[in-house]
């Protein structure tokens, strides 16, 4: 009996508690700094912002024990000011490696506009927690709502569009985070854009379910005629493998081959893509 109060009182110790003054201080900050959103403003508006916004960062490192807890309850609250849902969340994880923070951080994250974060950022930030294995799907599902949406990396010279970026920000997670999700996005999803990177997704994922929701995709009349031949195409896609390349894999599981794939999409490159098509035909050869 005693161990247990012990435990319970070491839990309590490890967690920072916010006085309601220091609370309420912390969020008159929040609404004073974040007061714009970046989209709407020119450059040199902007640098002015980010310099406001250097401030409060580095109060927020001087004090990480108040601004961990006060972030932590101003991030599960949706109506603080789009901007600040997703760069507070990139404070709070610069600020705490609990896992626990990571999950307040894309949940937050998933809500702010796409317009204001450079594409290139988000993506980025959203990528790195995919690589941690964290469930990513709603912060990658939340790039459906912009058909524009592209990343650019100079040093790869690799450029990702919608639908591949969609891709990168799931396949490093646990597939059962989002093939679900995937599968019921598919049949209420009406942007053609969106339709074309949810079906790609679904062919990486490779399983019976993600190949049904292709096929009935393909095959219903109401859908848009391009996109529906854009899944047809998915169902005939199939690859030459050589000799060689099976036999690196033989002995390999279905499992094995989807963790080396994992793997594989932590490099964001060129080179990373074209296994990432091999690894999926050698995945084809491996299902029933």
């Amino acid at each position: 009996m005693r161990s247990k109060v012990l435990r319970r009182l070491l839990i309590l110790i490890a967690i920072p508690v916010v006085v309601p003054a220091q609370q309420a201080l912390v969020h008159s900050k929040i609404q004073r700094f974040y007061n714009f959103q970046p989209h709407l403003l020119t450059p040199q508006q902007m640098a002015q912002k980010s310099r406001a916004l250097d401030l409060f960062w580095t109060d927020a490192e001087q004090q990480p024990e108040l601004y961990v807890a006060a972030l932590r309850q101003e991030l599960a609250d949706f109506s603080n000011p789009s901007f600040f849902l997703y760069d507070g969340s990139i404070l709070l994880m610069n600020l705490s490696d609990d896992p626990a923070d990571r999950k307040i951080a894309l949940a937050a994250i998933s809500r702010c506009d796409l317009r204001d974060p450079k594409a290139t950022d988000y993506f980025s930030q959203v990528h790195h927690l995919a690589t941690l294995r964290e469930d990513t799907t709603t912060a990658a599902f939340h790039v459906l709502e912009q058909p524009d949406f592209k990343v650019a990396f100079g040093e790869h010279g690799i450029a990702l569009r919608q639908d591949y970026a969609l891709v990168y920000l799931l396949l490093p997670t646990d597939q059962s985070y989002w093939v679900g999700p995937a599968v019921a996005r598919i049949g209420t999803e009406s942007d053609q854009t969106a339709q074309q990177s949810l079906l790609l997704l679904l062919w990486y994922a490779q399983t019976d379910a993600a190949d049904k929701a292709i096929r009935d995709f393909a095959a219903d009349p109401a859908k848009p005629a391009p996109v529906r031949s854009y899944a047809q195409g998915l169902m005939g896609r199939k690859g030459n493998l050589g000799p060689a390349q099976l036999a690196e894999t033989r002995g390999m599981t279905e499992e094995s081959l989807r963790q080396v794939r994992r793997e594989r999409l932590k490099e964001v490159s060129n080179e990373a893509l074209k296994d990432l098509d091999n690894y999926t035909l050698l995945l084809m050869s491996k299902r029933p």
